[in-house]
């Protein structure tokens, strides 16, 4: 599934669903753990049609990179783990009774 958003200077970018492999990817590209939310920037946009490279992303206008890191970083928000509560084989046949 791919997102599309207009940027602050008129481009249009493309995001795509990210995978574990593109988070994977982004960290080996980076050179810090600052530069990770370039890099994944990178890995999941396309802007005005055309992929590019993590320095290409250094090169972006600031308003364009803050909308695409805050619209990366809400994907981060959304994708919350919940706890499970542990049912035991009694528990489980106190519900059924």
């Amino acid at each position: 599934m791919t997102k599309t958003l207009s940027l602050p200077s008129g481009k249009i970018a493309s995001l795509k669903k990210g995978r574990g492999f593109d988070l994977l990817q982004a960290q080996q590209k980076a050179k810090t753990s600052e530069e990770i939310p370039y890099a994944l920037i990178a890995e999941l946009a396309e802007i005005d049609g055309q992929k590019l490279v993590y320095e290409d992303i250094l090169e972006l206008d600031l308003e364009d990179v803050i909308a695409l890191q805050a619209e990366i970083s809400g994907k981060f928000t959304e994708a919350k783990a919940t706890e499970v509560k542990e049912t035991t084989q009694k528990s489980l046949e106190q519900e059924i009774a």
